[in-house]
């Protein structure tokens, strides 16, 4: 059905925000975050990622995940492409992208090395033991060598954050997958961020940690903590099911927990 012009216009930037999320999703928080950061007011509305809501499943029918930010009734899903659309609709407040085209081209690259490479990375730490942990352990810190020498020598040299004297995309899209270093530390007993091998980018994190907007972004370590063990827990054994014989019960009957499980860890 064709829509009407007043269905089809731009939201105006007063028209009111609203945010699905999940209070433990680090690509919630960069949303939640950006919108502080820019002093924007909005509703949020928390998710349970193994029981999704029939509004959230409306706004993103394509990846059924979140974040999704709905503007003036408009929804708009995926953390960076959000990112990016609050920048291009409030270009009154403060901007997380450089005005030069090429800076702003260099931070979407990293963003999506952040997302491609070492994220999935970190995440193969977590949920593995043995050997395969030990070949994703080498991948993350192949990929922290690579942004240590962006910080020591590359594009970033003598910047405090990414983004300059201020926090920008890059450093919101890396700064809030990245205090899962230490609750996954923690968790599996691998150390993943030293500080005398990659100095510069342990020092950026400490400084992006300790931001009023971001601590007001990040839940506390005790609930992250225990929502991490007990989601690695669930993983391994999931992981340890798939591995064993088949049983009476057959293969559909691991596979709906499986799922959910992997949704829920791809979410955050």
């Amino acid at each position: 059905m064709e829509k009407s012009s007043s269905e089809n216009a731009i939201p105006p930037a007063a028209a009111p925000l609203k945010l699905f999320g999940s209070w433990a999703s680090s690509y919630t928080h960069r949303v939640q975050l950006a919108l502080r950061l820019k002093g924007l007011e909005f509703d949020y509305v928390e998710e349970d990622l193994g029981n999704k809501s029939a509004e959230l499943l409306r706004h993103n029918p394509v990846h059924k995940k979140v974040p999704v930010l709905v503007h003036g009734g408009r929804a708009l899903p995926e953390s960076d492409i959000i990112l990016q659309y609050l920048d291009d609709a409030w270009p009154e407040t403060r901007q997380l992208l450089p005005a030069d085209a090429f800076d702003r081209a260099l931070a979407r690259f990293w963003c999506h090395f952040a997302d491609d490479k070492l994220g999935p990375a970190v995440g193969a730490v977590f949920a593995s033991t043995g050997e395969d942990q030990g070949a994703a352990v080498r991948q993350v810190h192949d990929n922290l060598a690579l942004l240590e020498a962006e910080l020591r020598d590359g594009a970033f040299r003598g910047r405090r954050f990414f983004g300059g004297d201020e926090v920008g995309l890059l450093d919101i899209v890396l700064g809030c997958g990245s205090y899962w270093l230490a609750v996954f530390e923690d968790v599996t007993g691998v150390r993943l961020v030293d500080a005398d091998a990659f100095p510069r980018f342990h020092a950026w994190l400490r400084d992006f940690e300790a931001l009023d907007e971001v601590r007001e972004t990040i839940p506390a370590v005790d609930r992250l903590l225990e929502y991490a063990r007990g989601l690695r827990h669930m993983l391994l054994g999931l992981a340890g099911a798939a591995a064993a014989p088949s049983s009476d019960a057959g293969p559909t009957a691991a596979a709906a927990p499986a799922a959910a499980a992997a949704d829920i860890a791809v979410d955050i």
